[in-house]
């Protein structure tokens, strides 16, 4: 159940993501390329590589019989992100883009986090700052565009960027993390924690997002799970008693 096929889930991600965005910006029905959910730019198929939120080397962690039962897609979480070389303030960044970004500076700290024993755990505002951006590529795996293109996704996508300390920007209760303890086997009746790994409810202006046994809170710009209205229901206030002037017998 530990193999996956990548190409096959690059398209599908693809074509998703694709159709969501033309839903919200039509514009890009005329272009070959999507928006990387983290950096915003546009970037064609061949420059976005699978992304696992939750990464493998926390995945090969995971006990023997939950790898067996549940595959890896389930168990991560799968996104797309770009692999284009990242160019901050002029300089270009090593590596490929936002996929090399995540894996750097935040992927060993959600593995610590996973594997966390509350015991003798040390969290450093580096781990939060990971579990912040894996809530946020959670969210937009489940709901879109609509989180990247807010004024809150402008807070997560910036706060993406820096790894080593909170924006001011980011809400106090969204940089706090609740825990329990991990489970330590597999078994059918849990099989959710395992295939299922994001959580996510909507509680006002915040997301709250348990990713297994770690709980925490991505602010939001508005209720996602509500639809997004395409037309006016009323008419705006300059176009009210607009008079027409032209005579009847023209």
């Amino acid at each position: 159940m530990s193999l996956i096929d990548l190409p096959a889930q690059k398209q599908i991600l693809w074509h998703k993501m694709r159709s969501d965005l033309i839903s919200l910006v039509p514009s890009f029905e005329d272009k070959d390329t999507i928006l990387c959910p983290t950096c915003c730019r546009p970037v064609c198929f061949d420059d976005l590589s699978v992304e696992h939120i939750i990464p493998k080397q926390a995945l090969a962690l995971d006990p023997a019989d939950a790898r067996q039962a549940v595959s890896k897609n389930e168990r991560s979480g799968l996104t797309l992100l770009c692999q284009k070389p990242l160019l901050i303030k002029g300089q270009r960044i090593p590596g490929h883009g936002c996929n090399s970004w995540k894996g750097k500076h935040y992927d060993s700290h959600l593995r610590d986090l996973i594997t966390l024993k509350l015991v003798n755990a040390t969290i450093s505002t580096q781990h939060q700052v990971s579990l912040y951006c894996a809530g946020y590529l959670a969210l937009f795996r489940q709901f879109g565009y609509q989180i990247t293109l807010s004024f809150a996704g402008q807070i997560s996508r910036s706060q993406f960027f820096h790894p080593n300390d909170f924006f001011k920007s980011v809400p106090l209760n969204c940089q706090m993390i609740l825990a329990g303890e991990p489970r330590p086997t597999f078994n059918d009746e849990g099989k959710s924690y395992w295939s299922d790994p994001f959580r996510i409810s909507i509680d006002q202006s915040t997301a709250i997002v348990a990713l297994r046994h770690l709980i925490f809170r991505v602010p939001l710009s508005r209720d996602p799970t509500q639809p997004i209205a395409r037309s006016l229901i009323y008419t705006p206030s300059r176009f009210k008693f607009r008079p027409d002037l032209r005579r009847m017998f023209d």
